[in-house]
């Protein structure tokens, strides 16, 4: 990865890091990296203060350069017309990318043909003329199967990704199978974890001050509590346990059910940098999301967040997580997660239980990963005669 540059097509940079931002994190160790924050998969909602913040943000990038956000890191958000589906928005969406990703890239001094690697299938149309050495397609979701982006549009561009692209990754077997559908060559490669910042959970320290004040034991979950996380499970569990449930992260659905239970602890959003002292004070983990084919296709990245914690997990048993069946169980039930996170818990209290949990994915780290992947680009190049397009 070292030999050429990177354009990245994924989501803001200021998101919550996600696999996008650890492996383009460390990319950046060796080579530039351009991040280029695309516009969204789903039509604005023009009531909302939120999209209409991102839409003047994105006009105000017009003339705006790319800002740096590590020695060799920068993040670019070009404008863009927020219309997926629409044929006259695309074009003139594709014009606007050739033209100011190109300016960046040549202010940046970056290659003329970079690696493009793209997360977000809808910026197909737009990525067509721009030069490129490799084109990399990093599947890691059913991007159909979201309620708010348009089905058949995504689709579309899916198709046409997993054609042209010289490589695809895909972070679940599930996914992968998906993308062969489209007659593309597919390599699995699972989710890895920033292993060194999560073992700092094994570690003594003090408490975030709000899970001070909460008595355990406490069985911890982070993350977007959205659709996709069966809240009704949660709060069967909360009415059967003696155990404080603190969930941490933001939410579209109506939580008020769990809410008005005095063992469900709802603390909003948290920064990644503060997640371990989160951990250390809890007696263990759960990653209770529904069966749907948008969860079938998941890796979830917190799975082995929890373990490099040290923490016993507790889990829906979805393809992705019974291959990590070293590190977490997968009760089937009401009755089952019961008796599961019992046994989870009393584990938790041991800290050389603990220690062997985080040891089971120390070599699953993203830096892992992130040779694996730049080694099979490697060999693409290669293969292709170094020949840029």
């Amino acid at each position: 990865m070292s030999q050429h540059d990177i354009v990245c097509f994924a989501n803001d940079w200021t998101a919550h890091p996600t696999s996008k931002h650890h492996l383009m994190r460390r990319f950046a160790e060796r080579t530039r990296v351009l991040w280029v924050e695309a516009a969204g998969m789903r039509r604005p909602n023009l009531g909302s203060a939120d999209d209409l913040g991102r839409i003047a943000n994105k006009a105000r990038s017009f003339l705006a350069p790319a800002r740096q956000q590590l020695p060799r890191l920068w993040s670019y958000g070009p404008p863009s017309i927020p219309l997926p589906g629409s044929p006259l928005a695309s074009s003139i969406n594709a014009a606007l990318y050739r033209w100011t990703i190109g300016r960046e890239t040549r202010r940046l001094g970056m290659d003329r043909a970079p690696v493009l690697w793209v997360y977000g299938p809808h910026v197909a149309p737009w990525i067509r003329k721009l030069p490129r050495h490799r084109l990399v397609y990093h599947c890691v979701d059913r991007w159909g199967a979201f309620q708010d982006y348009d089905k058949v549009w995504m689709e579309e561009c899916e198709r046409e990704l997993c054609r042209k692209a010289d490589v695809v990754f895909a972070s679940a077997e599930d996914l992968a199978e998906h993308c062969r559908g489209y007659g593309a060559e597919v390599i699995y490669a699972p989710h890895g974890v920033e292993h060194a910042h999560f073992a700092r959970a094994l570690e003594p320290g003090p408490l975030p001050p709000e899970l001070e004040r909460i008595p355990g034991p406490r069985v911890g979950f982070f993350g977007l509590l959205h659709e996709w996380v069966d809240t009704e499970l949660i709060g069967a569990l909360a009415d059967r346990l003696p155990f404080a449930f603190v969930l941490l992260g933001g939410s579209n659905q109506d939580l008020s059910a769990l809410a008005a239970r005095p063992n469900v602890h709802l603390l909003g959003p948290k920064p990644y940098a503060d997640l371990p002292d989160w951990c250390r004070g809890f007696d263990a983990a759960i990653v209770p999301f529904r069966i749907s084919p948008l969860t079938m296709s998941v890796n979830p990245i917190k799975l082995r967040e929890y373990a490099a914690a040290g923490l016993p997990v507790v889990a829906t048993g979805l393809p992705e997580v019974r291959r990590c069946g070293e590190i977490a169980d997968c009760p089937e039930g009401v009755d089952e997660w019961t008796e599961s996170l019992r046994a989870a818990v009393r584990r938790g209290a041991d800290p050389a239980e603990r220690r062997k949990q985080s040891e089971r994915v120390r070599d699953q780290d993203w830096s892992e990963v992130a040779r694996r992947m730049g080694d099979v680009l490697a060999v693409s190049s290669q293969r292709a005669g170094g020949e840029s397009r």
